[in-house]
């Protein structure tokens, strides 16, 4: 299957999925939410493959929701929060959060906002010193979807945690590294045959063990979030007029002035 937004191929076992929009950052683009999941079922359908590898085509990984558009991140009223306080994002979280065999993040640049969901998601991340991870949210008037902020917790602890998701500060490989969230780091040219190591030799082990060792843990592990109380703060935050002018500011390149409404 050939997918818009993304590209595709199987190398022995190891599938490999790269998000193609390198002259955006590969940020949420129309359409790139059903290619992810279509290609997450897919792999999820396909008994060849084992283990993933996800990455970014250029020096992105992903740069998360495309807020160039004003109506990014914006709804109408709360009954419509309210409505949609369970969902999964818009791109593609559902299918990579339900995907049963084991697979790797290989961050090779800016891991922003959704992007830096997509690597929380993943089993496994493998960073390059070129990574950045960031929830840029609260410059934006708005905060972590997806039960980022909680997966975010449950890898590195309260305090870093609460650093990442207030200050919207942004992080290295060598940190993220350091911090518990990456699983290793190494220099740029190093990260696709690093991951792909990983993968193949995840590939090697037995299917059925793999597959129920990430069930096993990842189901104690998510028994600590509250996945629809996440989606509805998330709701709640985009209809304030903080959104709209963290947004409009960020269009205009200029710090923005909150009023705490």
């Amino acid at each position: 299957m050939d997918f818009e937004n993304l590209l595709y191929e199987k190398k022995g076992r190891v599938a490999v999925v790269t998000l193609n929009r390198p002259e955006y950052l590969n940020g949420i683009a129309p359409g790139m939410g059903q290619n992810i999941t279509d290609v997450f079922h897919e792999m999820e359908a396909d008994d060849e493959v084992l283990c993933t590898v996800f990455t970014g085509a250029g020096r992105a990984f992903c740069a998360g929701a495309f807020v160039r558009n004003p109506n990014t991140h914006a709804l109408e009223n709360a009954g419509q929060a309210v409505r949609r306080g369970g969902g999964d994002g818009g791109w593609g979280s559902r299918a990579m959060d339900e995907y049963s065999k084991p697979w790797i993040a290989a961050v090779n640049g800016p891991a922003y906002g959704a992007g830096f969901n997509m690597a929380l998601l993943s089993d496994l991340i493998i960073a390059s010193t070129e990574a950045r991870f960031c929830f840029p949210m609260s410059r934006l008037g708005i905060m972590p979807a997806v039960n980022g902020g909680p997966r975010l917790t449950l890898r590195v602890g309260l305090s870093k945690a609460l650093e990442l998701a207030i200050m919207a500060r942004p992080i290295d490989g060598e940190d993220a590294y350091r911090w518990g969230l990456a699983n290793k780091v190494v220099p740029p040219d190093q990260l696709m045959p690093e991951a792909m190591s990983w993968a193949e030799e995840i590939a090697a082990l037995a299917p059925i063990s793999t597959k129920l060792a990430k069930e096993d843990i990842r189901e104690s592990w998510l028994h600590h979030i509250n996945q629809y109380s996440n989606g509805l703060r998330f709701r709640l935050s985009m209809l304030t007029e903080d959104r709209e002018e963290g947004h409009r500011a960020w269009r205009e390149k200029r710090a923005p002035v909150f009023k705490g409404k």
